[in-house]
């Protein structure tokens, strides 16, 4: 699977829509601007307002102080009466006016202006459009946006894509494996965007587990269920500025090339890249590829100024890639794409020891391994959830099933790409041509989607619980049920967060008359709640120790299934493990075992060990997984990490608890996110290695 490696992330400010009476008579609302930049009115500050009004301006990449642009799609106010004079010239207000609000998120701050009732449309969808969207396979939840930009654009064609696949089952599918839908923390995201699970965020070593550009200033991390959510659903991006992710990526011939290269190079404005233009062009006609779609990535990829980026100025051997083709995840993704770049392959013009050759052998590679397999739209690059649709329809034979082979892993570049294709476009005056636009549609999709706003940090695990004045012996912060036999009348609970930025509640001395559950409430700083819930039993004849197995071992906190004993720290003394079961349950039986079957009553627990448990005549033995501890020894090292090696390329087979132990990652299969997890906690990252 292939990744994109995007360097730059646009922020953009979008339009409140304003429903109130402001104190000026004749307020129409409902009114959606169709009407495309640069050639709409300006919106001007309101007289007497203090500051300045801050928004995207047409050409998307800076901010204009005192003049406000409004993209077709937004929501407005109108207002009348400002003037009586009517003009069909947009730079002049007329007879109205549309009160518009922007919240600037550094400044903590809404400004106000208007913008004028020229070319503004009620957004309203006639019957034939109704009709044309219906029977082009839209649901009615679509066709609001579609209208609007079938107003402003009438040569534009809109082809819905029936994945035959349930919203949510789409987005799960997406989010099923760690490093496949990534996203950074950023100020305006604040950690709301981010996964918390277990496979993204160490709750032990208190920090997000980064999947890209591990060790750069801004590394990625797995973006969660409503993120991935919100730029999976089309209906978000049915805008001017974000539209063409659904754009068609094949060469267009019908497209001049004046047209096109003024196109590239409105790109490429002020970046190291705009030498290329010709050769992107070039590309472009031999690949049979977009070659704005070409340069739209190239800038979203390596665009790096007036300067070469990394990728291309040839560090690695003399090598270029303009596309970070292979630039897969880890500590230097570029220079795995460089690395990928000095190989053999005729086909796609390799080694890319020339720009020439790195700009068109990339663009055969696209086509041959993306537009040509059906993936042919910057959306279904990143979201491959075409292959029902392909199936069906007989399109093409792709191998690839749905969510994989995905050429991006950064969930906002469909979106990114489209806004620089979009600035191209109105540069070069062609915005308005004949696109046709291949828009998913999904079964079951809900009324809308929105990105989260629950930022801060997520965690609200306990590191410790002592009670009298004791901690609980191997305290597990992920285990939120622990038993306590008491002999007297009262307890006394303390305990230490993680995080300090967590709060806790619920530690303190209380009363025991009966047998009672005290909790600990743990709160994160983003508003997450985890209870641990103290089962305080009162000891003598009021109540017996646990009579089975089972509830033995949960009660001494030792994760069990029906063959192995897990969620033992690696380095453990057999002891411990033997401390921990009497304490549970004083009647209990244990027995350790090598996986020699010779009896170990000292030493460090390893996997393959073998304990037996016998409670009340019954007898039970579980094998040992350490995970990390492949081969067996108790230990981490550089034997375990050859033999996930030598697993992943077929020259060893693993046992049962071997096999279990080398899933670090914890979901069925051993695989390349376990080789990383191993790699990190040999190169000092133990915290890579969750119990």
């Amino acid at each position: 699977m292939k990744k994109g490696y995007m360097k730059k992330i646009m922020l953009f400010l979008y339009c409140f829509l304003v429903t109130g009476f402001i104190g000026i008579i004749g307020v129409h609302a409902d009114y959606q601007a169709t009407v495309i930049n640069p050639s709409g009115a300006k919106c001007s500050l309101k007289s007497g307002s203090t500051g300045y009004c801050y928004y995207s301006d047409s050409n998307l990449n800076d901010y204009v102080r005192e003049v406000v642009w409004l993209d077709t799609g937004d929501v407005v106010t109108v207002l009348d009466g400002h003037s009586t004079v009517s003009t069909n010239d947009p730079s002049v207000c007329s007879d109205y006016y549309v009160y518009t609000s922007f919240y600037f998120a550094s400044k903590a701050k809404t400004y106000s202006g208007y913008y004028c009732h020229a070319n503004l449309s009620n957004g309203d969808v006639s019957d034939a459009l109704k009709q044309e969207f219906s029977q082009a396979g839209f649901p009615e939840s679509y066709w609001n946006r579609l209208a609007i930009l079938k107003q402003a654009h009438p040569n534009w064609t809109f082809k819905a894509i029936n994945t035959g696949l349930d919203f949510s089952d789409a987005v799960n599918g997406e989010i099923a494996k760690a490093n496949w839908s990534l996203v950074q923390k950023s100020a305006s995201n604040n950690y709301a965007y981010l996964a918390t699970d277990s496979a993204s965020f160490n709750y032990y070593g208190d920090y997000f587990i980064a999947y890209d550009d591990v060790n750069g200033s801004n590394p990625w991390y797995n973006a969660n269920y409503s993120t991935v959510s919100y730029y999976m659903d089309p209906r978000n991006f049915l805008s001017d500025m974000h539209i063409f992710q659904f754009e068609g990526l094949s060469y267009d011939s019908s497209i001049s090339d004046d047209a096109l290269k003024s196109s590239i190079s409105g790109i490429f404005t002020n970046d190291y890249l705009s030498k290329f233009t010709d050769d992107f062009l070039t590309a472009g006609k031999i690949s049979k590829v977009s070659p704005v779609y070409l340069a739209s990535l190239s800038k979203q990829e390596v665009g790096n100024g007036a300067n070469p980026g990394t990728a291309i100025n040839g560090q690695y051997n003399g090598m270029y890639n303009f596309y970070n083709i292979g630039a897969t995840g880890g500590a230097n993704p570029v220079l795995n794409g460089l690395i990928y770049a000095s190989a053999n392959d005729a086909t796609t013009m390799r080694p890319w020891d020339t720009t020439y050759k790195a700009i068109v052998g990339g663009a055969i590679w696209q086509n041959d391994k993306y537009i040509s397999a059906g993936q042919d739209t910057s959306y279904f690059k990143k979201w491959n959830v075409i292959y029902n649709y392909l199936i069906s329809t007989g399109k093409v034979a792709s191998p690839f099933t749905n969510y994989n082979h995905q050429y991006m892993t950064n969930i906002m570049a469909p979106s990114s790409e489209a806004n620089i294709t979009y600035k191209s476009y109105i540069n070069s005056g062609i915005l308005n041509s004949k696109f046709v636009f291949y828009i998913p549609v999904y079964n079951n999709m809900p009324a809308t989607t929105s990105l989260p706003n629950n930022g801060g940090w997520p965690n609200n695990y306990l590191s410790s619980i002592s009670i009298n004045g004791n901690n609980i012996t191997g305290f597990d912060g992920g285990n939120e049920n622990y038993n306590y036999y008491l002999d007297g009348n009262s307890i006394t609970l303390g305990a230490k967060a993680v995080s300090s930025s967590a709060s806790i509640s619920g530690l303190g001395t209380f009363n025991i008359t009966s047998n009672t559950t005290l909790t600990i409430k743990v709160t994160a700083q983003n508003g997450n709640v985890k209870n641990y819930n103290i089962n305080v039993i009162l000891t003598g004849n009021k109540i017996d120790a646990p009579t089975d197995i089972v509830s033995t071992l949960n009660n001494a906190g030792i994760k069990n299934g029906n063959n192995y004993l897990s969620g033992i720290s690696v380095g453990s003394d057999i002891k411990t493990i033997k401390e921990k079961i009497m304490q549970a349950n004083g009647n209990a039986q244990v027995t350790l075992k090598g996986s020699n079957g010779e009896i170990k009553n000292s030493g460090v627990i390893s996997t393959g060990d073998k304990v037996s448990v016998t409670v009340n005549g019954h007898t039970k033995e579980y094998e040992v997984v350490i995970y990390g501890d492949i081969s067996g020894d108790g230990v981490i090292d550089s034997l375990d990490f050859i033999r996930i090696k030598k697993y992943m390329l077929a020259q060893i087979t693993l046992s049962d608890s071997n096999y279990e132990a080398a899933d670090i990652s914890k979901d069925g299969l051993v695989d390349t996110l376990d080789f990383i997890r191993i790699k990190k906690y040999m190169l000092g990252n133990y915290g890579s290695i969750l119990q």
